[in-house]
Formats: C-alpha cells, structure tokens, sequence
C-alpha cells in the first residue's frame, strides 16, 4: 500500500470508529462546552505545556488574535473567560481582525505579531522565522494535519479545527419540490436541479461574488484524479488544465450547473452573507461546501434536524469520495514575551474550549468524539476519504510567478469557454515554470 493509500484508509478508519463513536442527539453537544469538566488527558497535558502542575507558573497577559470577528464579544469572550478562571493571574486580551491576512502581513513584516495567531502562510523556510515550534505540547501524535505547517521535523501550526467538505442541502425545499433523497449520483443531481427549479427553487448556491466559496469545487477534480497530488503535480506538465483530464471533468460539474441555469439568478452579485439566509430559507436548496456552514444555517434559522449533509456525487459510479480539510491553524509568534503562558492557550483551545462543539465543527484531535448527527450521514455513505495536501514549493513559485488566483481561476472557468480560459492559464504556467527552470 503505498503513503497516499494508507493515508487515506487510515482516515477512513480514524472517521468510521473514534471520531463518531460518540455520535448521537443534538443535545451531545452540550458536553464539549467549556463548562463541562475537562478530561484527565486533557487536565494533565495542559500543565505540562503550563510549566508548574496545574500551570501555577502561568502569570502574565498575552494578546490572541483573530480571523473570528463575529465571534470575539460572545463565544471567544467565553473561552478566553474558561482559561482565565482555570489559570488565576493570566490574562488573554483578544483582538478581531477585519482585514486579517492584510494586517498579519504588515506586522510580519514589521516583526510585531501577537502572542498567539491564526497562522498567515509563508514559504516553509520562513517558518521558523515567524513562529515558534508547537513539539513540546504533546499533541503531534493526536492532531490531523501535522506535516502541513511543519518545517525539517518541526511544528508550527495546529489547525483550529477539521472540515469534511459536502452537499449541504435544505430538506424543507427538497420536500417543496418533490424529492425525497439526496442525489446519489450526478445524473440525479441534474435532474433533482430540475425539479427544484420547476419548484420556484434555486438548485445550487456558490456566494460566487466572494470567490473564496468556490474553493471547494476543486475537489471533484481530486476524487476523479485519485489524489490530492493534483495540484502538486502540475508541476510535471506544461499543460495541466484540459478540458479532457481532471480539471475539466471535475470543474466541468459547476460548469454545468452555471450553463443548465441552475446556480443563482445574478451569479455576479451572489454574496455569503445572503447565501446562508437563502439556504436557511430554503429559497436555495443546497451548497458544496465544508460541514461548518451547518452552524450558519441553524443561525439563521433553520432547524438541525432539517439540514441534510452527504457526499456530492462527482460521476454515476454510486461510489463516493470525501475531502477532509484543514482551517487556519493556531501559532505562537516566535517573538512572544510570554510563550508558556500562549502555548498554554493554545492547548486549551483545542483541547478544552468546546469550540469544536459550540460550531458543528470537527476537533483537529483525532480521538476527539463527534456528536454531529450530519457527519454521520455522510459516513453511512461509506466514501473513500482523501485528506488535503500542502502546496509544494515548486508550485507555489510557479503559482506566485504567473500570480495565480485560484478563485479568480473557478470563476472564469465557470462562466467561460473552458477551453479558452485554460489555453490562457496554460500559458502563464508554462512562461512562469520556464522562467524559474522548474
């Protein structure tokens, strides 16, 4: 069994046994929340990264910040509380950011970030630059995700949490328009399309004017490529975007989605904002996106129990592949005055917030239980899951020399000729890996 195979059985397992074998009601929910008791792991491994037993030595203040802006003065506020009531004398000052990457980048630069920081991404030499290696928390054997901000053996970023990308749906607006289970192969997600339209419903929502949401529609390019070595191993081709290989069959669904009508009225002007208040309303019925969007349509107003999650049928084979990915990733700015005291932070964070549960998110611990009765739908599918790489060097300099847009690059293949788009990309690839001898 070769590295990519094993991952992924290894990731089928981990989902099917440990992480749902505590699936059930959504009142499971309640015991991930920061006022429930901590665990003996948990209790234990926090003084170690704390100093004393019981992180008597923790003293100090340390400023967090944040990507989470709509969260800073409720459930963040929260957890910041839990620690500070935990380690008496510390004290965790939060700070959203609107414009965050941006803002991160100008304090790199200046050599000011905060103790503790969603993790902005930088080439993997430069890691150690910026932020503090995360070994000696004892969590590296229990996280998913750790090569993916580790340099030469260390660690430096743990993501905030776990997303299983899928077809979130509206099950209120697939009963208005007659149909009474998800689709489960892509001729049945065409013509369930139909019927949500002759129904007055828009089929699939992409909140395509803030291009971030189209990310995920790369993944039925990496279910029919096999791999989520795509992306890498364009590397190994003058031409990697055709309409006849993976790119273009997996990019080719949302294609046809736009083409037969079936995305919103005025795609241009589609935004999240409204996208999530459409899905709850069920005037759209359904989204290809990571299964934290499941909190922001209960939000908004529609019941958990109405909310449908399952994989997204990318062929009519009736067999299914997951994509599980990474979030931001917590880090210690390498410059903290107080590091003991922001590791402790960090531990807490994903070991004894809640914050997994709060959201409908999946913890990045892999022996954390999951409650989310969604995820265990999507499980019963039995998909073969793939787990997200990081972006080679050699990629990523071709990528920033031909200043390549990834959602810039969904958004003009879905309304474009295909063809036409990826002769252009194919282009500026091949200039800019000629340029840098790649």
């Amino acid at each position: 069994m070769n590295k990519k195979n094993a991952a992924a059985m290894g990731m089928v397992l981990t989902l099917g046994t440990g992480l749902l074998a505590g699936c059930g009601g959504k009142d499971d929910n309640a015991q991930g929340s920061p006022s429930a008791t901590a665990s003996p792991s948990a209790s234990s491994s926090a003084s170690a990264s704390g100093g004393a037993e019981g992180g008597s030595e923790l003293k100090g203040s340390i400023t967090w910040a944040t990507h989470r802006t709509e969260l800073v003065d409720t459930d963040l506020k929260k957890y910041v509380d839990a620690f500070q009531a935990k380690y008496p004398g510390t004290e965790v000052k939060i700070e959203g950011l609107k414009d965050y990457e941006q803002t991160i980048r100008v304090r790199m630069a200046a050599n000011e970030l905060p103790d503790v920081l969603s993790l902005v991404e930088t080439t993997k030499p430069d890691l150690p630059k910026f932020y503090e290696p995360l070994d000696d928390m004892g969590l590296n054997d229990n996280i998913y995700f750790k090569d993916y901000n580790s340099y030469e053996g260390k660690l430096y970023g743990i993501t905030q949490q776990v997303a299983i990308n899928g077809l979130l749906y509206n099950k209120k607006a697939f009963e208005k328009a007659g149909i009474a289970a998800p689709p489960k192969t892509l001729d049945e997600l065409f013509a369930d399309a139909d019927k949500l339209k002759a129904a007055g419903i828009t089929p699939m929502a992409t909140a395509f004017k803030d291009a971030w949401t189209l990310q995920y529609w790369t993944d039925p390019a990496e279910f029919i490529y096999g791999s989520t070595n795509l992306r890498n191993d364009k590397i190994k081709t003058d031409t990697p975007f055709m309409v006849d290989n993976a790119y273009g069959q997996g990019l080719g669904i949302l294609k046809q989605l736009f083409d037969k009508g079936d995305l919103e009225k005025d795609v241009f002007s589609a935004a999240w904002d409204q996208t999530q208040k459409d899905l709850a309303s069920g005037k759209t019925a359904m989204m290809y996106i990571g299964n934290w969007a499941i909190s922001n349509l209960e939000s908004n107003g529609l019941a958990l129990d109405d909310i449908g999650f399952v994989p997204l049928p990318y062929d009519n084979s009736g067999t299914y592949k997951g994509m599980m990915r990474n979030d931001w990733a917590y880090a210690v700015s390498s410059t903290s005055k107080n590091k003991a005291l922001a590791k402790a932070f960090v531990k807490f964070m994903i070991e004894e917030s809640g914050d997994y549960a709060d959201h409908k998110i999946i913890s990045p611990l892999k022996d954390q239980q999951q409650s989310l009765p969604q995820i265990t739908d999507f499980m019963s599918y039995k998909p073969t899951m793939l787990e997200a790489q990081s972006v080679s060097e050699d990629v990523t300099a071709v990528e920033n020399k031909m200043q390549f847009d990834p959602f810039k690059f969904i958004q003009e293949v879905t309304v474009g000729k295909m063809q036409d788009v990826f002769d252009g990309y194919n282009k500026k690839w091949k200039n800019a890996k000629t340029a840098l001898g790649k």
